[in-house]
């Protein structure tokens, strides 16, 4: 392998030049174009990751809301009182709300556990836009309200899954 830095003819394989010492390893080998990644992130819509939801009425047992959620096999439920978003229960609510020394009991009403009035994206916004708004948040979850008035929930697991799939 011919060095970069210096032009010695190296024996393949080597992970230095024998001559000045520059790394080679990685070299000739295929490198991501992270250009086209950043651009559909920034291009692309949240209707482009999966998304999920389960929804509950803020009158619903908090121990209700968690067997539906591991029914469901989900982290969040969205709480709708008549089809309009009033909070979002998640599994840090349950952790912080239901354990410990102030924890509340397991048939307090989730409107009482949730987070009130969660910050939404609409499905037209940017992958770009949830990762920011998720990472400034410092949440793992966010509602997505969607064309027809209903919502949904994506997750950092579907920004994450959506980024694996990329043909980058």
């Amino acid at each position: 392998m011919i060095c970069p830095s210096c032009g010695y003819d190296n024996t393949e394989g080597a992970d230095r030049c024998e001559e000045c010492l520059t790394p080679l390893f990685n070299r000739g080998l295929p490198q991501a174009d992270t250009a086209d990644l950043g651009r559909s992130v920034m291009e692309d819509d949240l209707r482009q990751l999966e998304q999920e939801f389960l929804g509950v009425s803020p009158e619903t047992s908090a121990d209700e809301v968690i067997d539906k959620m591991k029914a469901a096999r989900v982290g969040c439920v969205l709480v709708l009182d008549n089809g309009k978003l009033v909070g979002i229960f998640t599994e840090r609510d349950l952790l912080n709300k239901l354990t410990g020394k102030k924890a509340r009991t397991r048939d307090t009403a989730v409107k009482e556990l949730m987070s009130a009035n969660p910050e939404t994206l609409h499905e037209t916004d940017s992958v770009a836009t949830a990762l920011n708004k998720m990472s400034m948040g410092r949440y793992r979850h966010i509602p997505v309200r969607k064309a027809d008035g209903s919502y949904s929930v994506t997750s950092i697991k579907h920004v994450l899954k959506y980024l694996a799939k990329a043909e980058w």
